[in-house]
């Protein structure tokens, strides 16, 4: 792939990894990070990033590692090198289980809050039968969003599009 053709690319993908970035709240280097990494066609280094980038070595180490925590990125080894190397995640089903893993984290996190919420007003002497009604909808929903995931979680990306246009016949 030439040049040309590397920069188009690149401006449609990094700008999309920017904008999925910045919706879970991380700044701008994380998407050209993944963005970057994701057009790459080998193992790059911490260095070339840096370059490629134009960040600061200390912000690419910094982003790269968010992206491993998040599981679209993965620190490998080059035998003989002794810089650390990155490869974005693209197989289907670890992509999926990284998002599920953060998704019900969340949903996790909102559950045990909404308890909490929940108990403190029943202690308290002005509870609101409207604010723990609507604390309750909102637990089964995310209750319910928390056993969908366990479910979705269960199977690989093939056999749940399987299973779901055997009992979802497509409308016509």
């Amino acid at each position: 792939m030439d040049r040309g053709e590397k920069d188009i690319l690149k401006i449609y993908m990094v700008d999309a990894c920017v904008k999925v970035a910045n919706s879970y709240g991380c700044c701008d280097a994380v998407g050209v990070l993944r963005g970057t990494l994701f057009l790459a066609d080998r193992p790059v280094s911490m260095d070339e990033l840096v370059e490629e980038t134009g960040y600061s070595k200390s912000t690419v180490s910094t982003n790269m590692s968010t992206l491993e925590r998040m599981g679209l990125a993965k620190r490998v080894i080059i035998p003989g090198d002794k810089r650390y190397h990155y490869i974005p995640v693209t197989d289907p089903d670890s992509l999926k289980k990284e998002m599920i893993i953060n998704m019900r984290q969340e949903m996790q996190g909102i559950i045990v809050a909404m308890n909490r919420t929940e108990v403190d007003l029943r202690a308290s002497e002005s509870v609101s039968e409207t604010a723990l009604e609507r604390i309750g909808k909102a637990r089964r929903f995310y209750m319910q969003t928390d056993l969908l995931l366990d479910l979705i979680s269960r199977y690989n990306t093939e056999e749940l599009i399987v299973l779901l246009q055997q009992g979802f016949p497509e409308k016509k």
